[in-house]
């Protein structure tokens, strides 16, 4: 009677603190934060296990069946955990807990006489064990389950709790020694023993494996670094060679503008000279051969001067602001090159445009409308056959603190509208991508208070004319 009552103690004893063990290193292990939800199915689940394994008196294996179920569809319809494989180990790995306990204990039972009366503190001294192993790797556990080679340690925990359940099938269910016992344990700790040992060989093998990858990355994004870092100094090079470039021509086209005001001047003071000597002759002319004298005049102008080249940058000498002068000789060098018809008149001297705009801005809309008028005319040229079709003029004009700019062209299409003409991609010529004029409005919208581009095709002429407020009447301030 004694005997049995210690049984049904032992037995109540497993199937009371079985499950708080296993619930415990679930949850300790998981890192889960527990909710209301979560006590709630300790107390059921528990209060199952403690109905299963004492009253109904299932067998151990289906107890457990149940238990990793009952844990499973908590945790991921309830919970909602979508991590499956971590959830089934975590399952395994306290199934396997139980099952070493479990079979440790039975061991005990048959090396040594132990009355029943001492198997509770015995489960009691095993359990608090595990509790205080557990409390102290669970991090490291943790991330066993977590890791890249979760898989593999998952995998050696159902080996081992497989190969445990057949030992514990085998040989303990006869509650005796036996050779079948022995070889069997044996067998077990040399597996268990192989499974450590085969995953810290796989581990490290792939640790080895990802250090080798690791420092294959690490020499390509070292190449790609220095890769980068030639193409950025090469960039850096190409771009100092470009300012210097820039400057050079910049330099240049300051010296050759200086040597065009000399020469205009000096141009200014021949023609009053000239002048003069022309009085001169006329006086001499009415006292001999004035048909001789005129012919002697005309044959030494000639002879002198290209009335073109002359005309080449008249006005230029007016223009005191560097970059608007800068354009203008460019532009018109561009025009005299081409050999069109042009003419290009600033009567007023221009110091700076009104502070309100950018003159980078202007230089560009002034150099759009001068490339425009340059294509269009060569492009009519081609058409026609004949230079003196193709025309542009050109004017810079300043008064009272403003800035005006109108450029007029001859165009071959005098019925395209000027709206059509604004749109992106627009263009009359062939493989052109025809985005100047729909520059010239993208930058016009910047200043929509202070400039205004006016453009319009009339009677075979193209007009752009541009006006920039003075800075007291738009009131913009620096």
């Amino acid at each position: 009677m004694e005997e049995n009552f210690w049984i049904k103690v032992k037995m109540l004893f497993q199937a009371l603190f079985s499950p708080i063990i296993d619930l415990y290193i679930f949850y300790r292990v998981s890192g889960w934060k527990l909710r209301i939800r979560d006590y709630v199915f300790s107390v059921i689940f528990i209060g199952i296990c403690v109905l299963l394994g004492d009253l109904t008196q299932i067998d151990d294996f289906l107890v457990d069946v149940i238990q990793a179920i009952s844990v499973f569809l908590f945790s991921y319809f309830v919970r909602k955990e979508k991590k499956v494989k971590l959830i089934i180990g975590l399952i395994s790995f306290f199934e396997l807990l139980d099952l070493l306990i479990t079979i440790s204990v039975e061991i005990l039972l048959l090396i040594f006489d132990i009355n029943f009366s001492s198997i509770i503190f015995i489960f009691l001294l095993i359990d608090f064990l595990v509790v205080c192993i557990i409390q102290k790797y669970y991090l490291k556990i943790r991330k066993l389950l977590n890791d890249r080679n979760s898989s593999i340690f998952i995998g050696l925990i159902l080996y081992i709790y497989l190969s445990s359940s057949i030992v514990y099938l085998l040989a303990l269910q006869n509650n005796r020694m036996t050779t079948l016992f022995e070889v069997s344990l044996s067998l077990l700790i040399l597996q268990i023993i192989f499974s450590i040992f085969a995953y810290s060989t796989a581990v490290n093998i792939q640790k080895k494996l990802l250090t080798e990858q690791e420092q294959k990355e690490q020499r390509l994004q070292l190449e790609l670094a220095n890769a980068d870092r030639k193409a950025k100094e090469a960039e850096n090079r190409e771009l100092v060679l470009k300012q210097q470039k820039l400057k050079s021509e910049m330099q240049q086209l300051q010296e050759y503008s200086s040597y065009l005001d000399k020469n205009e001047d000096d141009l200014r003071r021949f023609k009053h000279d000239y002048q003069n000597i022309l009085n001169s002759l006329k006086v001499s002319a009415q006292e001999g051969d004035t048909t001789k004298v005129v012919k002697i005049l005309d044959q030494y102008t000639n002879t002198q001067f290209d009335q073109k080249a002359l005309r080449k940058y008249k006005g230029v000498n007016h223009i005191h602001e560097k970059n608007l002068k800068s354009i203008a000789i460019a532009k018109l060098s561009k025009l005299y090159s081409l050999d069109l018809n042009y003419s290009f008149d600033c009567e007023q001297n221009i110091y700076q445009i009104p502070k309100s705009v950018n003159i980078l801005d202007l230089v560009r809309i002034i150099g759009i409308a001068f490339d425009n008028a340059a294509e269009e005319s060569m492009a009519l040229i081609k058409e026609t056959g004949s230079t003196n079709n193709a025309r542009v003029d050109a004017m810079y004009y300043q008064e009272n603190g403003n800035f005006e700019f109108e450029i007029r062209n001859r165009v071959r299409e005098a019925t395209i509208a000027t709206d059509k003409m604004s749109q992106k991609n627009f263009t009359t010529k062939k493989h052109h991508m025809g985005l100047g004029l729909a520059n010239v409005k993208e930058i016009t919208h910047k200043y929509e208070n202070v400039m205004i581009v006016n453009y319009y095709v009339d009677d075979g002429w193209f007009t752009l004319y541009l006006t920039i407020l003075p800075d007291d009447e738009n009131e913009i301030e620096d």
